[in-house]
């Protein structure tokens, strides 16, 4: 039931309840909420909405930023659409909402297919032909040998192979002897490996020839906290986890880094 003018009078003054407070219920001054009270003229269909919810159901009073900016007629469809479906304002306008939420996604999904099916159509599938195996043309040697475990003599064993490109300026082929850097790299494999020159450290996660006289070793580097100093140090890890570390880097140095394996090659 609509409220009338002397119905909302004497439930401000029951419920403690000023005029300012309802007129900033409302979103206006008290001026504007005092000229609706007289009987001079009626309260807009959009406050008496409001004012009716905070009267009989006690709804969280809406905040004085938010701006309902509906004509009375609209107010009026609302009014109407909210009886019919016994629902009240919030959850009139939560299910506004989220009605319209659903439209949008279908209306997404729809032109997401549409143009999914405009791009197959405009597709031109590409003539695809067997792949052929890369031509071993260029001729190099082996130079040695490089342990993937503790450091292993390293002396040169010549061994001419062909492999499918030249090698570039301060590469050179290793062979790896051991399985601790399994299963990226099998035991036996052949390496090329680029000379490193460089005074710093090459990144972590490298794959780095580190070599200790004659005495060369396959490893990834990493860092770890020294327990006794507490400070950073470099490690040489294994890949396989069957295999201990090479910790840490003394004496020696890193003389390469690891650039690919080797998987297409023959002898010479």
């Amino acid at each position: 039931m609509t409220p009338t003018k002397e119905d909302i009078k004497k439930w401000l003054k029951d419920s403690g309840k000023s005029r300012e407070w309802l007129a900033e219920q409302c979103g206006v001054g008290k001026r504007v909420l005092d000229n609706w009270l007289s009987a001079a003229r009626p309260v807009p269909s959009k406050a008496l909405l409001i004012i009716q919810r905070l009267m009989t159901e006690k709804i969280s009073p809406i905040p004085p930023q938010v701006e309902i900016d509906f004509t009375d007629e609209e107010w009026e469809v609302i009014s109407a659409a909210m009886t019919a479906t016994q629902q009240t304002f919030m959850e009139f306008i939560n299910s506004a909402f989220r009605n319209a939420l659903k439209d949008f996604a279908d209306i997404a999904l729809q032109n997401a297919a549409k143009e999914k099916e405009a791009t197959r159509k405009k597709f031109t599938p590409v003539e695809t032909f067997p792949a052929v195996a890369a031509s071993l043309d260029y001729t190099i040697q082996v130079a040695g040998n490089t342990a993937a475990g503790k450091p292993s003599s390293g002396e040169t064993v010549p061994q001419d192979i062909r492999i499918y490109r030249p090698l570039e300026w301060g590469e050179f082929v290793l062979r790896v002897n051991g399985k601790s850097m399994e299963p990226e790299i099998p035991d036996e494999s052949l390496v090329i490996i680029k000379k490193y020159e460089d005074y710093l450290f090459p990144a972590l996660g490298s794959l780095v020839v580190y070599n200790e006289g004659n005495d060369y070793t396959l490893k990834k580097l990493a860092k770890r906290k020294n327990p006794e100093t507490g400070k950073m140090e470099y490690v040489l890890k294994s890949i396989n986890p069957a295999y201990k570390d090479v910790e840490p880097i003394a004496e020696g140095k890193i003389s390469g880094v690891y650039v690919e394996t080797l998987a297409n090659w023959e002898k010479a």
